[in-house]
């Protein structure tokens, strides 16, 4: 939950910055499809199974994960403009990693 708090927030031409949203699988990208797509299916869950939620206390919790994803994806345009001319839709860090025998060693 610590990660990426300086995302986008040396950005030129865009204020807010990209803090929030989820990793997808082990790397340190935030691809915002298959995000879009997980916070649906999830709100749909809320939506279906509200009861369920509140019955193992996990309602709240969820609306916050829910809320979490959508707050980030909101910062990723900008939704008062009268035309959206830009939206990011992957947000990354780069890190070169050098090969060198030692960790050739480790992956075989």
């Amino acid at each position: 939950m610590d990660s990426g708090l300086q995302d986008g927030l040396n950005q030129t031409g865009f204020k807010g910055g990209f803090v929030g949203g989820y990793y997808d699988a082990e790397d340190n990208t935030k691809f915002h499809f298959p995000m879009s797509f997980a916070m649906t299916m999830l709100s749909w869950s809320v939506i279906e199974y509200e009861h369920k939620y509140e019955a193992i206390g996990e309602y709240d919790h969820v609306r916050d994960l829910i809320k979490w994803g959508t707050d980030y994806l909101l910062l990723t345009f900008n939704s008062s403009a009268t035309k959206i001319d830009k939206i990011y839709i992957q947000v990354y860090i780069y890190v070169h990693i050098v090969m060198n025998s030692n960790y050739v060693n480790l992956i075989n």
